[in-house]
């Protein structure tokens, strides 16, 4: 698919190389003036000249050549002239003198064409009437990513089963009988003392009235599951495992900022002894940016939009993107063909574009990417 150009290209005095001008058996229309072609049927490069004789062969025809040629000749003195439209061929003919011979023992001749010298043989042989008085003879040369303590006082001049009543509570335990001479022994059978596990719980003491509470420095060695909100308050937290899931899909990062923005936020990657990387954005920039410790690049972002208007032939493009290190493509809305364009980075934020012919209504859209 051929790209479109909708604007003059200048070469800036470059040379154009291995080119091939477009072919067509028949001569294109609309045409315009300057428009060339080479016209296959015909064999011949033509182009429009705009006016009324419209296109024009480039150079000639061999046969027009030939034809061109064949008029220019006349034949002269002695010279015959004969020119074959068909074949081609044009056949000049010598008609006067076309080899000179001489008589043996009369006349001598150097050649028998070309420069000829006529001359007469040392011996004459001549059947001559008169007298001869002198004769003379020439001759001629020629040339790269606690249990309270017992509290029981029994008299000492009483008789029967003192606690015949006595029943075990709850964590309580009651062995031997309460009848005068027997022992009656009572157990706690349920906590007897208790005792903190450090960095979990604490503990006042083992015994008595026990507060139980947190140490200030917790570790839990097992699963913690929580199943109300979690609050951390401090300036660092720690996780120190292989894998994190996060059900919510977003994580929201600077959440105490109030007022105008002014910091970054962002993931940071420890890399070891190398710089670590990042991906954040950029509040100066405006956009996301990355950097891998010794280079940082920045997100692109794009705009689009329409233009064409049937009447102007520039347009000012409002991206707002703050970069003039733009990328920019049009692209006809009806082929979805890139065709080619002016396009001026006026500043940070606009663009122009310019057209040599006034485009339709909003025929072209730009994308800018920067």
């Amino acid at each position: 698919m051929a790209r479109k150009f909708l604007t003059p290209i200048d070469l800036n005095k470059l040379e154009l190389q291995n080119a091939r001008i477009q072919n067509l058996a028949t001569d294109p229309s609309p045409a315009v003036a300057g428009q060339i072609y080479y016209n296959t049927s015909d064999s011949q490069l033509k182009y429009y000249n705009g006016g009324a004789s419209a296109w024009q062969v480039i150079g000639q025809s061999v046969e027009q050549v030939e034809d061109a040629v064949a008029d220019l000749l006349a034949a002269g003195t002695a010279i015959s002239l004969n020119y074959n439209d068909e074949t081609n061929t044009l056949t000049i003919a010598n008609t006067g003198v076309t080899s000179v011979t001489g008589t043996a023992n009369e006349v001598t001749v150097s050649a028998s064409a070309g420069a000829v010298t006529i001359g007469l043989p040392n011996t004459i042989t001549a059947d001559l009437t008169g007298t001869a008085s002198s004769a003379t003879y020439a001759v001629t040369a020629g040339t790269a990513n606690a249990v309270a303590a017992n509290s029981v006082a029994l008299g000492t001049d009483t008789t029967g089963n003192y606690v015949a009543g006595a029943t075990a509570g709850t964590g309580i335990n009651i062995s031997g009988s309460g009848v005068e001479g027997s022992t009656l022994t009572i157990s706690n059978t349920g906590v007897t003392s208790v005792t903190g596990t450090a960095n979990e719980v604490t503990v006042s003491a083992s015994a008595g009235a026990v507060t139980i509470g947190l140490p200030d420095d917790v570790t839990i060695g097992g699963n913690l599951t929580v199943t109300g909100d979690l609050t951390v308050s401090g300036s660092t937290t720690y996780l120190n495992t292989a894998t994190l899931q996060i059900e919510d899909n977003k994580v929201v990062l600077n959440s105490n900022a109030t007022g105008a923005p002014s910091l970054d936020a962002g993931i940071e990657v420890e890399r070891g002894d190398a710089v670590n990387a990042e991906f954040f954005w950029d509040e100066s920039e405006g956009r996301w940016s990355a950097s891998n410790g010794s280079a940082t690049y920045v997100a692109a972002l794009k705009h689009s939009s329409n233009v064409g208007n049937n009447s102007a032939t520039s347009f000012t493009v409002t991206h707002n993107l703050n970069s003039r290190d733009a990328l920019v493509n049009v692209y006809d809305n009806t082929t979805y063909e890139t065709v080619e364009v002016d396009v001026v980075r006026t500043n940070a934020n606009t663009l122009t574009i310019s057209f040599a012919v006034a485009p339709g209504n909003n025929a072209y859209r730009v994308v800018v990417v920067a």
